[in-house]
């Protein structure tokens, strides 16, 4: 064998040896926008055990003459006092968010003739104020959960529109384990607010901000 054949097999031994038999790389993309989320009730299944929110109706079979003689306390005159109708201990959202509540429309005795409507379009016989017992951004309190308007400082009336009450985080961040609470009146008056049935319906609602 001469010198030229041993240098052929040389070269095809190197040349099988530093073939490379692996794959790759392989390069995984993940991508697609993250919508909007936000967590402030829940039913105690899943991740979240708990309930978040919680809800307490007024009854108006307790309502007393004491509800209709009150003294002038917070801008409202002879109401009856719905403490804790709506309480949220959790509230978080991703980004910001606009809180409103909608008053439905009254329920009335067939022979009722005040101020409160069948059609909702009463704007102050039910009142609400907004309680922010956790604003939810720790690094900037006003960038968090804060009462919008007169909610926060005063019982104010809703009408038959969603009504923003409450906004919370930025469209940089949003906020985590905000909390707040809402207290309602009713007005009732010794000249309208006649015996019988009564019932109103209030919605809270969230919605992206912009």
């Amino acid at each position: 064998m001469n010198l030229k054949t041993i240098l052929g097999i040389l070269l095809i031994g190197a040349g099988l040896y530093g073939q490379n038999t692996n794959d790759g790389p392989v390069t995984i993309t993940s991508t697609g926008t993250v919508p909007f989320v936000v967590s402030f009730n829940s039913d105690g299944n899943g991740e979240d055990a708990t309930d978040d929110l919680t809800e307490t109706g007024g009854d108006f079979a307790t309502v007393l003459d004491d509800d209709y003689d009150r003294t002038t306390d917070d801008v409202t005159t002879n109401y009856f006092a719905i403490d804790n109708i709506l309480v949220c201990n959790d509230f978080d959202a991703n980004h910001l968010v606009v809180v409103k509540l909608l008053k439905g429309g009254w329920t009335l005795p067939a022979s009722y003739a005040g101020a409160k409507t069948t059609g909702a379009t009463d704007t102050g016989e039910f009142l609400v104020k907004v309680n922010v017992t956790s604003a939810g951004y720790p690094s900037n309190a006003s960038e968090g959960l804060v009462a919008s308007s007169t909610f926060g400082t005063q019982y104010t009336g809703l009408a038959e529109t969603a009504t923003e009450v409450m906004v919370g985080g930025l469209a940089a961040h949003g906020v985590e384990d905000a909390a707040f609470d809402v207290d309602a009146r009713v007005l009732f008056d010794w000249l309208t607010d006649i015996p019988g049935t009564y019932t109103v319906a209030l919605t809270i609602s969230v919605e992206e901000g912009s």
